[in-house]
Order: structure tokens, then C-alpha cells, then sequence
């Protein structure tokens, strides 16, 4: 398999520095999961109303602990039945969320699209499973990427205003090839040999 794109694989680095938090130990991957709902909300509200640094926060905040959950389900052998379930769960709210606080900056289609486009590379991160194969992280619309764009357009716009139009068609722009590497991965594995 040819390496991932985008960013789902510097979750590891990130990982190697949270795990050096004092007590970090003591948390339960499930109640950090939940708990990322909070900086989602942040992030949502504060671009909603074109609060620039609070984006920043929020998403950042938000990455940090939807990496935390995991490091504590695997690193300290934490895993749950539900685990996998709480981690998605939250995750899929917050980017709807975020997206839909784009409607007063973006032109309204464009919004559409991107929903459609994340729901569309989502599903097909997850949709290998049910027949027995591996979860599609790759390509460069994953769903780390695309809030990373929001962040970094978030701290930009701080300084320089632009249309938030042009980051909804990014982001549409590359799920496209996300969607065509994730596809033709899960045919590759799950094909006839």
C-alpha cells in the first residue's frame, strides 16, 4: 500500500507530546472523547460570529484532545467496546458544525458542497469495515486536513480578510482525489487476489 496523504499520521507525533502531560494517565479515553465536543462548540460559535482568534483555540483544542483519546485508549490500554463509537461520534457533530457556521462567510452552495464532500469521505473512512477491511485515513480531505484548513484560514484571516468562499472549494477540490485514493484502496484490498 502506497503511504497516507494528509495529516491523520502526525496524530503519532502529536501523541509523543501529550503523553508527557502530568496525570494524563488517569483520564478516560471516553470522557476525553465527549469532552472535545466542548472546543467543537467553541470553534463552531466563534466562526459563526467571525471571532478569528477563538476559531483558533477551538480547533486546536479540539485536535488535541481527539488525538488524547486515542493515545490513552491504546497507549494505556483503555480500549472500550463503545470507544471507537465515542471517538466517531463527536467528531462528525463538531464538523458539521463548523461547517455550518461558514454560512455567514461563504456563499451558501459552496457549503452544501462541502458538507456533502466531507459526509461522502467520512463514509468511506469507515465503510471498509463492514466487509472486513481496513479504515481509510488517507488522502488530503481527510478530516483532520480539513479542519486544519479551517484553523490556518481562521489565524490568517486574523490579519488579512478574504472570501471564505475559496476555502470551501479547496477543501471540495481535494476531497475529490481523497475520495477517488480511498476508494481505490479499499478495491485493492478487499478485490479478488
Amino acid at each position: 500500500m502506497s503511504p497516507d496523504i494528509g495529516l491523520y499520521q502526525t496524530k503519532y507525533a502529536v501523541r509523543r507530546w501529550l503523553d508527557h502531560i502530568p496525570g494524563v494517565e488517569r483520564l478516560q479515553p471516553n470522557h476525553v472523547s465527549v469532552a472535545s465536543l466542548a472546543p467543537s462548540a467553541l470553534a463552531a460559535v466563534a466562526l459563526w460570529y467571525g471571532w478569528w482568534p477563538l476559531v483558533v483555540v477551538g480547533i486546536a483544542g479540539r485536535m488535541a484532545l481527539t488525538v488524547m483519546d486515542g493515545l490513552l485508549a491504546e497507549a494505556y490500554d483503555k480500549k472500550t467496546r463503545i470507544g471507537p463509537y465515542l471517538n466517531r461520534l463527536p467528531q462528525e457533530i463538531g464538523d458539521i458544525a463548523l461547517f455550518l457556521a461558514l454560512i455567514p462567510w461563504a456563499d451558501v452552495r459552496w457549503v452544501a458542497l462541502l458538507l456533502a464532500s466531507a459526509w461522502l469521505v467520512n463514509v468511506l473512512a469507515v465503510l471498509p469495515g463492514i466487509a472486513g477491511g481496513s479504515p481509510q485515513p488517507a488522502g488530503p480531505a481527510g478530516q483532520p486536513d480539513r479542519i486544519a484548513i479551517v484553523l490556518v484560514a481562521a489565524a490568517v484571516h486574523i490579519f488579512m480578510p478574504f472570501d471564505w468562499t475559496w476555502v470551501c472549494v479547496l477543501i471540495v477540490a481535494l476531497s475529490v482525489p481523497t475520495v477517488a485514493l480511498r476508494i481505490t484502496r479499499t478495491v485493492r484490498e478487499l478485490g479478488p487476489a
